[in-house]
């Protein structure tokens, strides 16, 4: 990444920042990730070792595209500075860097503390779809203690939102709002 790049005063304050956390927070197109990356190679133009930061972004495609560009911005310095063996070396550690999504650090973090946390090392993130099974059954669970029930209250609702025909809308009305 080439100094020449122009920064925000908010931009260039996030990059120079040190002695703790950064959270960056942009809309879309905003230049988050071309502030993370001109960090992160400051940082290792400084002598840094990449594996020792942790970098989280939200989603996968965030995380990928990151990794990808700081490893273009080394591969970029080394263009321009050949026998710089630091950079080599950060290069080769960038594919095992800690780059991830929130979700991935909270499950390396569980793995590794499994017998403190109570759990099992061996556990699944659960995928979106069977998630939304589970939640719906769930739902359902719910609804049918509240039927059994009866009360007042959610009778209105029901008759409020559910018009007497079926549950589609409530259920529908009380998963967007959960």
């Amino acid at each position: 990444m080439s100094m020449s790049m122009s920064f925000t005063p908010e931009q260039e304050e996030a990059i120079a920042a040190r002695g703790g956390c950064v959270l960056v927070s942009a809309g879309a197109g905003s230049g988050k990730t071309r502030v993370l990356t001109e960090r992160v190679m400051r940082r290792l133009r400084e002598g840094e070792d990449i594996d020792r930061f942790l970098i989280i972004t939200f989603t996968r495609a965030a995380a990928g595209e990151l990794r990808a560009r700081i490893a273009g911005a080394i591969t970029e310095a080394l263009r321009e500075n050949p026998r710089q063996k630091h950079l080599r070396r950060q290069l080769i550690l960038c594919r095992s860097a800690h780059i991830g999504t929130i979700h991935s650090f909270c499950g390396d973090l569980l793995r590794e503390q499994a017998s403190a946390a109570g759990i099992s090392p061996a556990f699944r993130i659960l995928d979106e779809e069977k998630s939304e099974r589970i939640l719906e059954g769930a739902l359902e669970r719910v609804l049918d203690r509240a039927y059994e029930k009866g009360e007042k209250e959610f009778l209105t609702l029901v008759d409020s939102l559910g018009a007497g025909r079926d549950d589609r809308r409530l259920s529908s009305s009380l998963l967007s709002l959960y």
